[in-house]
Formats: structure tokens, C-alpha cells, sequence
């Protein structure tokens, strides 16, 4: 396990993260709308409105310039005739390996900007959770999904 995985996403995968980091921040802008409307139908101080959707605004834009290139840079996988090893994360950094013995079903999904940008998320799930490999193409995904039921099933035959 010292060696981190080499598989990389899709480089499109960036402005995928991008776009819904956007989309985060308009809801939070929607959001804050629909507050200071409230707070001024009811006669309420909309200082706290503007307070607190400012601080969310700022978040959201801290996380838009930071989190995507971050979590690129460091997202990782393999998979090995024992094993899925999934490397990622921002702030904390976190390393999965989960055995194919116990996987029990594998599953590509795609959402609308991930369609749109060709991609598809790669879900590996066990008896206790499930782990995604976001932001692989379309092919790339279906072919990694086979693979590891594949082996998932020899993986079982053999104990």
C-alpha cells in the first residue's frame, strides 16, 4: 500500500466539478433571494440575510477556486485481480481498498452535466457501502464496470 494508485480520471471531469460548483452557488443565491424576501415581507432586519448569504457566497467561491484542481490532482484508482484502491480527497486524504470478494454489484450512472461532458461515475458496491469512481468516459467506464464484475465473480469462485 505504499504506492498510491496510478489511474487518473478524465481531464474533463475539472469542469465538471467546476460547473457544479456554479450551480451551487446560484442555489445559494436563489436561496438567499427567497430569505430577504421573507425577512422583508415579515418587517425582519435582512442585515442577517445579507450576512449570511455573503459568508455562503464566499465559501462557495473559496471552493470553486480551490477544491476542483485539488481533488483532480489527487484523485486515483486501480484495480487488481484482489482488489479496487481508491486514492482521493481535498483536505483529507483518503485511501480505499476494497476487496473484489466482497463486492456485490458494480454500476456506471450519469448524470445530466456529466452526460453532457461524455463521462460516467463508476459505483462499487459492498454488503456495507458503496465507493464511486467519478468522472470516467463513457467507454472507459463501461469497461472498468465489466472488469470488476468480472473479477469480482472469480474473486468469489476461488474462496
Amino acid at each position: 500500500m505504499d504506492q498510491l494508485p496510478v489511474r487518473r480520471l478524465d481531464p474533463r471531469m475539472l469542469r465538471v466539478w467546476y460547473i457544479s460548483d456554479i450551480v451551487a452557488m446560484v442555489v445559494v443565491a436563489a436561496l438567499a433571494v427567497a430569505a430577504w424576501l421573507a425577512v422583508r415581507h415579515f418587517g425582519g432586519d435582512v442585515f442577517w440575510v445579507y450576512l449570511a448569504a455573503g459568508v455562503l457566497e464566499l465559501v462557495c467561491v473559496g471552493d470553486l477556486l480551490i477544491s476542483p484542481r485539488v481533488e483532480y490532482a489527487t484523485w486515483r484508482f486501480d484495480v487488481t485481480p484482489a482488489e479496487v484502491d481508491l486514492y482521493h480527497g481535498v483536505f483529507v486524504k483518503k485511501r480505499v481498498l476494497v476487496p473484489l470478494v466482497r463486492v456485490q454489484h458494480v454500476q456506471t450512472k450519469q448524470g445530466p452535466i456529466l452526460r453532457a461532458h461524455g463521462l460516467a461515475t463508476v459505483t462499487v458496491s459492498t454488503a456495507g457501502e458503496s465507493f464511486e469512481i467519478p468522472g470516467l468516459a463513457e467507454g472507459d467506464a463501461g469497461e472498468l464496470r465489466d472488469r470488476v464484475a468480472e473479477l469480482a465473480r472469480l474473486a468469489r469462485e476461488d474462496t
